[in-house]
């Protein structure tokens, strides 16, 4: 444990200057570890996006939903890189259709079975 952890307390960073080099640890003063452990904190307490994985045999299903906190040059940038419509989403996008229809055909049966019930009884 480093002194500015034992100063403030912070343990919960410690993987950060043990993968820091000896010698650049050592020319920091106390208040630098301070600092540089209070940023950490208030970066740390930013919830993260809600992840969700589904594990099926050999292949998993990953949905991951939040705010966006990219730019809009590297939003850019990533919908040039990653298409929502290229080859390799097909199957995804095919599976995803197939149960939106199949849920609103339901909800349909669903809705007018209660519909004649009531009102055709």
């Amino acid at each position: 444990m480093s002194e500015s952890q034992a100063i403030s307390g912070e343990e919960e960073i410690s993987w950060f200057w043990e993968g820091m080099e000896a010698d650049v640890r050592a020319t920091l003063t106390a208040e630098q570890r301070i600092a540089i452990e209070k940023a950490m904190a208030k970066s740390g307490k930013k919830s993260g996006p809600a992840d969700i994985r589904l594990h099926l045999g050999d292949y998993f299903i990953r949905i991951v939903a939040g705010k966006e906190r990219r730019n809009k040059k590297r939003l850019k940038q990533d919908l040039k890189n990653n298409p929502l419509f290229a080859w390799k989403n097909v199957p995804i996008l095919l599976v995803f259709t197939a149960s939106w229809i199949l849920s609103m055909v339901y909800i349909v049966a669903v809705i007018s079975s209660v519909v004649q019930r009531f009102f055709f009884s």
